[in-house]
């Protein structure tokens, strides 16, 4: 880097002398980061008297303008910063950083809470509560004033996003003395009144700004000659807040630069919206876990229904079978098929295999088997137990009929 690739610096810097330095538009990685090369190349390159910084920002990124409060805080050269248009949000601690803070007698300061870029609006994350209250400590250590008094500036009215000062009433509020608002004409202060009323977007009043600033000619004799106040940076900043000390605590770099400790902050920065895209993620897929889940639960249930209706239908088809088994045997038994006796085998068989049983119960011929009636019968008792005598008796009757039933055989 050299003198002819400077962007933001304003003329020529020479060591020993006064240089300017602007920091005009949005607070961004980019604009940061080439303010702070140009800003530590004039601390120590050129090494000037004193470095005047003159802001027209609408503020932005908290955690890069974090950066370069830091830069201008911790400088080794006197400092001085000047409102020379408007100085919103993250662009009003920027302009805090320096030994002394100046405003035009036009130049427009606004004050308010730190949101980061993916802030939905519901609570604050940690971050940005830990930026709430450092930034709530450099304004109350900078400019003197209660914490109540600065919360109440960065909460603002109700319905309102902060407050919004011009010159004279930031000597009001006590935020700067009266010799530290730079006068111009009052033809040039009407002039900014007039436009800038009815305004409430701070882009478009920084746009404004701008224009009236390209007017402006530049400092003569740039010597600093107002009297520094008595809060000084440098020593503010090796006496950080407690909210300071514990975020840095907290990364591991409780004796860090503010500078590391700033560009480790904005690497977790980097690194927030893909680990809130990771958490997205996990929730998700423990979204659909506890659907599985649930789909498991149900089957489950589904099953155990199921298995409970299977055993009532495989003891129902069991009692049918006993009854069938039973009926079978106890038919086989009536009808003369088998013996009482032989019942339990045969259940056995017909348990195990019972087409077979009852196909071989089927083969075994029925004895016949007479009534009662027919059974009680004297011709049927008479001819029965015809039936049923001997071949002997039979033959004995016969010789009855022809010699007589006394015939006796003679010996010899």
């Amino acid at each position: 880097m050299d003198m002819n690739t400077l962007q933001y610096v304003v003329g020529e810097a020479k060591a020993g002398q006064p240089a300017v330095i602007r920091f005009f538009g949005r607070v961004t990685e980019e604009t940061t980061s080439r303010f702070n090369d140009e800003f530590d190349f004039l601390e120590n390159i050129i090494r000037p008297s004193c470095i005047r910084v003159l802001i027209n920002s609408e503020g932005g990124s908290v955690l890069y303008g974090m950066s370069t409060y830091s830069t201008i805080a911790n400088a080794t050269v006197d400092t001085e910063c000047i409102i020379e248009g408007v100085a919103a949000s993250m662009a009003s601690i920027i302009w805090a950083a320096g030994k002394r803070s100046l405003m035009r007698d036009y130049a427009i300061l606004m004050i308010h809470n730190p949101m980061l870029p993916d802030d939905d609006g519901g609570e604050p994350s940690d971050m940005v509560t830990a930026f709430t209250k450092q930034i709530e400590t450099i304004y109350r250590k900078r400019f003197g004033l209660k914490a109540e008094h600065v919360r109440a500036i960065m909460d603002g009215q109700a319905g309102k996003d902060g407050t919004y000062f011009d010159a004279q009433a930031a000597v009001k509020a006590g935020i700067i003395p009266a010799e530290h608002v730079i006068h111009t004409s009052k033809q040039l202060c009407r002039k900014v009144h007039d436009e800038i009323e009815g305004l409430t977007d701070t882009a478009a009043i920084q746009e404004l700004m701008s224009r009236v600033s390209a007017g402006n000619k530049p400092f003569k004799g740039i010597e600093p000659t107002l009297t520094e106040t008595e809060n000084d940076m440098a020593n503010e900043n090796k006496t950080q807040g407690f909210e300071y000390g514990a975020i840095a605590a907290s990364l591991g770099m409780k004796d860090g630069e503010v500078k590391d400790v700033m560009a480790r902050i904005s690497e977790l920065a980097a690194m927030e919206p893909k680990y809130r895209e990771i958490q997205k993620s996990l929730s998700d897929a423990q979204t659909v876990i506890a659907g599985k889940d649930a789909s498991i639960r149900n089957l489950q249930t589904d099953l155990a229904a199921a298995t409970a209706r299977l055993s009532a239908y495989e003891q129902k088809e069991k009692d049918e079978q006993a009854s069938r088994i039973e009926t079978l045997v106890e038919n086989a038994i009536a009808e003369g098929k088998i013996d009482r006796e032989a019942k339990t085998q045969w259940v056995e068989m017909a348990g195990s295999n019972f087409e077979l049983a009852e196909s071989t119960l089927a083969s075994i011929p029925a004895r016949e088997k007479i009534s009662k009636e027919i059974a009680d019968d004297p011709a049927n008792i008479q001819a029965t137990a015809e039936a049923t005598k001997t071949a002997e008796q039979l033959m004995a009757e016969k010789v009855a009929e022809v010699v007589g039933a006394d015939f006796k055989f003679r010996k010899l």
